[in-house]
């Protein structure tokens, strides 16, 4: 099989899957090129939950939720997404990112599955992952934080 970068994804980007607004085509081509295999994805569990909340505070209704939760449980299932649980080894990553960097918890959550899972990328859309300092802590774990405007960077690697 030929070589496919990991990445990494933020809540922010599944979000925009199902939530027209800006961005989302860019959010949909990652979608595809998971699909199509060309990426490997990886997302911390905390995703589901905290999808459901961005999906609740967008207006959409329980029924409408439920039904893109599960059309989100067979697209992990169909693609072989890698969903990291939040274990001691996550939880103390974190810890150290949010003490070290002063990011939140759950940021800090995703920046540590992005580093654990060795993944190339992680592609997000929340500022506070493109602070000079943390990008640098991230290039030194070879992993380089995008923007969905800078994703065509991940086809270059393809």
């Amino acid at each position: 099989m030929n070589y496919r970068p990991r990445v990494c994804l933020d809540s922010s980007i599944l979000v925009k899957w199902f939530k027209v607004e800006e961005e989302s085509g860019e959010a949909l081509k990652l979608r595809r090129w998971a699909e199509e295999a060309r990426i490997k994805l990886a997302i911390s569990a905390i995703v589901l939950s905290e999808s459901a909340r961005a999906l609740k505070k967008g207006g959409f209704d329980n029924d409408e939720i439920y039904r893109i939760s599960d059309m989100f449980d067979a697209f992990i299932s169909l693609c072989g997404v890698e969903v990291v649980p939040v274990d001691w080894l996550i939880i103390k990553s974190a810890q150290s990112l949010v003490i070290k960097y002063n990011l939140y918890s759950a940021d800090a959550i995703h920046v540590s599955t992005a580093v654990l899972t060795e993944s190339d990328f992680f592609v997000s859309k929340d500022e506070h992952h493109f602070k000079e300092s943390l990008k640098s802590h991230l290039a030194e774990k070879n992993v380089r934080v995008l923007r969905l405007s800078e994703i065509e960077e991940i086809s270059l690697s393809l």
